[in-house]
């Protein structure tokens, strides 16, 4: 039953936001009683505690599964780099704004998540890739994954493009062709190259 409401609470506030979904709204979403709600959580905000907990957790498994699915390391930043994607996709910036102004333990939750599992990912691969001659020598890989991590959320919770001009997708894809152009290789690119190649030969099939 408790992950059942934490579950449904984080759909409706995905939904219309954090601060607008009362327990009222979830337990006759739910067609349960508040006393029942309450017997699981304290209060909202220890109920908020626990879906950025239980979202963080799955995001980590996503994180750290990327170097075992990768066959090298351009390939391993792919995968990272789709799951910093979605992983602010699927958070909704929105959302990380409620949580900075209202919900400071949710979000010492994701900064710490941030500066672990994400800085950890971004570090890891850069690493490998100049260890595997793909990456650039000089590139430092700690700050520029900071760099990269910072750049992607502060332009985006930050509100720094015109919407009616550019989806969230386009700008988080102008700035992965951004940073990798900055991280790569000459044999990099064309690894990367061939990745990208491949992918969109195999969209055209499927379509």
């Amino acid at each position: 039953m408790k992950e059942k409401i934490a579950v449904r609470a984080s759909e409706l506030m995905l939904q219309f936001g954090i601060r607008t979904v009362t327990m009222d709204d979830i337990s006759k979403d739910l067609g349960i009683s508040k006393k029942t709600i309450y017997q699981y959580f304290k209060d909202k905000k220890e109920l908020v505690n626990t879906i950025t907990s239980l979202h963080l957790n799955l995001e980590k498994e996503r994180f750290e599964g990327s170097a075992n699915e990768s066959v090298d390391s351009v390939h391993e930043l792919i995968i990272v780099s789709q799951c910093l994607r979605d992983s602010m996709k699927d958070m909704k910036m929105s959302l990380m704004n409620e949580l900075q102004k209202f919900y400071p333990e949710s979000w010492q939750m994701y900064e710490d998540f941030k500066k672990g599992v994400m800085l950890d990912s971004i570090t890891k691969v850069i690493i490998r890739g100049q260890k595997e001659g793909l990456f650039r020598a000089e590139v430092d890989p700690h700050l520029v994954a900071v760099m990269r991590i910072e750049q992607v959320q502060s332009f985006i919770m930050r509100n720094l493009f015109p919407k009616d001009q550019y989806s969230l997708y386009d700008v988080q894809m102008q700035l992965f062709d951004h940073f990798i152009h900055g991280l790569f290789t000459i044999e990099g690119h064309q690894l990367f190259n061939q990745y990208t190649t491949s992918k969109v030969k195999q969209n055209e099939t499927l379509n």
